[in-house]
């Protein structure tokens, strides 16, 4: 029970897809030609993609940097040649060139024929398009287009900003930005009702740029192409170019780049410079491992642009994300606390305790609610009693002299005696709290001024001990001059502090039993008696996706379908008091079956009536009993092999002897055998003669050897049937292998179809240390390698050759690595990635449980501590392959 436990938190916090890599006979290179220098920003980006590609095959990546952005002229350009030929006459041949961006293109087509003739060439990052597309037909040239996002980009400036009346595009010479400019000048065509504007660095100094930037207008937006070196040539990194634009300009900055986004950049629809990396990288592996280049057009690159934003510049310019197109990525959101979620089996008894145990808590506090609310009802009874009583304070304001008439009990409210307040407004102006002044002034006001003919406001005033009291003001104006303007005012001032602080303290009751119900680890519904949703706490959200507010008010059919058959049993839990349990039922979710304990309490007060319903997913603790059960038939079948195995045997034994004495007394030239021929007055010779024409020897020699073949399947059997007493030991992995040959030979499980003795056996095995592993285990693996290939073989249909297993064993490092391959029907990438996972099965209900190839990898990777992995071709085969340390590493 505990290894299984552990078996599933492992696979649960270890579980990883395994992806199959391209793997070559011999280390390949290849050289990647830069056009910056590594402080660029894109830089980076572009190599991670390139070698997200190869991470999986044997390749050897060499980079040389042009670093053309700052120094681009002809004396660089020969000095870099001259750098590059230099170096590849002292290497051996790379297998493909990679070149990013339009320079280090330009310099591959100017020098390809001199310098590395007969290497192909793969492009990524190119801008000018139309060079790029003039190499489809190259055999010698292929490559991913940088295509810029223009027309998103613009559409996405006048989306964001509807006040835009004109945009700015800044640009410099370099190639690449001249290239991304033509492109814009294209798309700004389309849209003639906005002003465009070219900020063009080739055309100006650095010091000129600054003076345009200062005085941008504010309903325009940048979008900058390009801004690396300034008419003069003098150079500047994007980040510091980046800064200079920011520092002197007030305004949106759009970007169709990924780099520069976190730093001060709002967005757009930006390249990917790691997708186009990635799909050069991917593109240079089809070329190495032979395919033509006039097989691979010239990739446009649009897929690799996504709409990328920060959100520190969307709030800084006021942008609603309601703006942003569908899809948008937002970087620098502001960081927010994660929730913990714990899970544990406990066993049943103990899992109704909890469950009783916060039915006793909810139930405590919803009385405890019920008894403030009495209070607060009880209190506002007494407040109109107090009313009737004139009790409450009373006020009397000649608003021509500011004189005013306080009553006793205005005075004796707030603890003051009756000759200790003068009759005037400003000792009540000088009570009223300072954060209440303005609307209780306001209020009024209005009343004075017949914008209201009366006005009630709630405030605070304080007392004579110095404590603030909260009051209720009413008041009418009694009096007005020929305008409308009030001459006097009376009113009443009602001391509320109770009150409040009653609704204070229901409020935080509401609160904590909402933190209690939300807490919960399982789903809690609420509903009235007719079934109408009263209570819907965090776990109903996160599983419905519906809100506590769009399903509070709703009938439960209407907000949580799958418990429609329930409002059957939640009113017979009503009628008759009494809880409901149903354990285990079960649902289909996606195409898998899940479990739920659904518990109904049904709730009673005063002529209120309703219900709580519990719903905890139990998927999980019956998936873990079925395997328990499953172990124990493992066991009790293993035991009955056993007893069966020692059964056979003394038979076997009798057939062994019994073959061998028919022998000896026939054939054997013994004594006896003369003896008993002469007694009878025959001839010897002439019964072994009669003997030998009827092929006898020959049949007790099959009987012979049959008998014998048995005895080894019943050894093979009592082998992998009992636990080995010693457990962990020094084994041949080739002989535990071949035993398991010989077992699954004789297998009544195994599909019928094919006889396992007519499957073709191919076997590979290289000298190996010994693995110092637990027999019976392997084994177990072995064997259920083999159920599953034979059961894939029955579902295929064989045109040429027959169905066959290739079984290879070979050291690597300090491992004992062993492959079993079948040429079945095969799987695809999806099933491949969750072959291992628990219950996870492609086989019809009630075929299979899902747990084979779970156990299998549970037991190589935890208890042997090695590495199961699977690959496959569909429709012609399955590997699996498994890595098991050598007896010297365990010890």
């Amino acid at each position: 029970m505990q290894r299984i436990f552990v078996f599933l938190i492992f696979l649960l916090s270890m579980l990883g897809f395994f992806n199959p890599g391209v793997a070559f006979s011999a280390e390949k290179r290849v050289l990647l030609i830069s056009s910056y220098h590594p402080g660029f920003p894109t830089f980076f980006q572009q190599i991670d993609g390139i070698k997200s590609a190869f991470s999986s095959a044997k390749v050897k990546l060499d980079v040389e940097f042009m670093d053309s952005k700052r120094f681009y002229d002809e004396q660089h350009l020969i000095a870099f040649h001259g750098l590059i030929k230099m170096k590849l006459s002292s290497v051996p041949p790379y297998d493909v060139i990679i070149t990013s961006d339009d320079n280090a293109l330009q310099f591959a087509l100017q020098f390809r024929s001199e310098l590395f003739p007969k290497t192909p060439v793969v492009f990524c990052g190119v801008n000018k398009q139309e060079r790029a597309n003039s190499l489809n037909s190259n055999s010698n040239f292929t490559g991913v287009i940088e295509a810029v996002s223009m027309r998103e980009t613009l559409e996405l400036a006048w989306k964001l900003f509807p006040e835009l009346t004109k945009v700015f595009v800044i640009v410099d010479s370099t190639p690449s930005g001249q290239g991304d400019l033509k492109v814009f000048n294209q798309v700004k065509k389309n849209n003639p009702g906005i002003e465009f504007e070219e900020l063009s660095l080739g055309e100006m100094d650095w010091v000129e740029f600054r003076g345009r930037l200062e005085t941008l207008p504010d309903n325009s937006v940048i979008v900058l192409l390009s801004a690396f070196r300034d008419h003069n040539l003098i150079a500047k990194t994007f980040e510091k170019s980046l800064e200079f634009i920011l520092s002197y300009s007030d305004v949106p900055v759009l970007h169709p780049y990924e780099h520069g986004l976190g730093k001060g950049i709002l967005g757009g629809k930006v390249i990917s410079h790691f997708e186009q990396g990635r799909i050069a990288g991917q593109l240079a592996l089809d070329v190495m491992k032979g395919k033509s280049i006039l097989e691979m057009p010239i990739i446009e690159g649009g897929c690799a642009n996504k709409y990328v934003f920060d959100r520190k510049v969307l709030n800084r310019f006021n942008v609603d994300d309601s703006f942003l197109p569908a899809g948008s990525k937002i970087i620098n959101e502001p960081s927010s606390l994660l929730k913990t979620y714990f899970s544990e089996i406990v066993c049943a008894f103990l899992f109704m305790l909890i469950l009783t145990l916060f039915s006793v808590i909810l139930l405590f506090y919803y009385m405890r609610l019920r008894k403030t609310e009495e209070k607060v009802r009880e209190s506002e009874k007494r407040f109109a009693l107090a009313m009737e009583a004139n009790k409450d304070g009373v006020w009397d304001w000649n608003i021509e002299t500011n004189d005013v008439y306080y009553s006793p009990g205005y005075k004796a409210m707030l603890g003051y005696k009756d000759d200790e307040i003068p009759f005037n407004v400003n000792t009540w102006l000088d009570l009223v709290h300072k954060n209440d002044r303005k609307h209780t002034f306001e209020a009024n006001k209005d009343c004075i001024e017949n914008r209201s003919s009366g006005f009630e406001v709630e405030f605070r005033m304080r007392a004579k001990n110095g404590e603030w009291r909260w009051i209720l003001g009413r008041g009418n104006a009694v009096e007005r001059d020929e305008n409308g303007r009030a001459l006097r005012m009376i009113g009443t001032h009602t001391d509320i502090t109770e009150r409040k602080r009653s609704e204070e303290e229901i409020r935080k009751l509401r609160n904590y039993l909402k933190s209690i119900i939300d807490s919960m680890p399982f789903i809690l519904i609420g509903l009235d008696s007719d079934g109408i949703v009263t209570q819907w706490n965090a776990k109903a959200v996160e599983i419905t996706g519906l809100s506590s507010f769009d399903a509070v008010g709703k009938p439960l059919e209407e907000v949580f379908p799958r418990l429609s058959p329930q409002m059957e049993r939640v009113r017979e839990s009503l009628l008759n008091q009494k809880i409901h349990i149903g354990s285990r039922m079960s649902r289909c979710d996606c195409g898998q079956q899940r479990y739920d304990d659904i518990t109904i309490y049904p709730l009673f007060a005063e002529d209120e009536q309703g219900a709580v319903v519990l719903i905890d997913d139990v998927t999980e603790r019956v998936r873990l009993e079925e395997m328990v059960v499953q172990s124990e038939k493992m066991l009790s079948v293993c035991g009955l092999a056993a007893g069966m195995a020692h059964e056979i045997n003394n038979p076997l034994g009798a057939i062994i002897q019994g073959a061998q004495n028919i022998q000896r007394r026939a054939f054997g030239n013994l004594s006896a055998n003369f003896k008993a021929a002469e007694s009878r007055n025959i001839s010897l010779a002439d019964v072994q003669g009669y003997l030998a024409d009827r092929d006898i020897p020959k049949i007790l020699e099959g009987v012979n050897s049959a008998a014998v073949r048995a005895a080894e399947i019943v050894s093979n059997m009592l082998s992998f049937s009992r636990k080995d007493e010693t457990n962990f030991m020094e084994h041949d992995i080739s002989v535990l292998l071949d035993e398991v040959v010989e077992l699954a030979a004789t297998e009544y499980d195994l599909p019928t179809k094919y006889d396992f003795k007519k499957i073709e056996i191919e076997r590979e095995y290289g000298k190996t240390m010994p693995v110092y592993c637990e027999r019976n285990e392997i084994q177990q693996v072995f064997l259920n390698l083999f159920k599953n290939g034979v059961q894939s073989m029955y579902g295929k249909d064989y045109s040429s050759e027959g169905p066959k297993f290739n079984l290879k064993i070979y050291e690597q490092d300090d491992n004992v690595v062993v492959e079993i391959e079948d040429n079945g029907q095969g799987m695809d990438k999806d099933v491949s990635k969750r072959v291992f996972e628990p219950f996870y099965t492609t086989k019809q209900v009630g075929e299979g449980t899902g747990l084979g190839l779970a156990i299998s990898y549970f037991i190589i990777t935890d208890l042997h501590k090695g590495k199961m992995e699977v690959s496959s071709l569909p429709g012609y085969w399955t590997r699996f392959i498994i890595t098991l340390p050598s007896g010297n590493v365990r010890k």
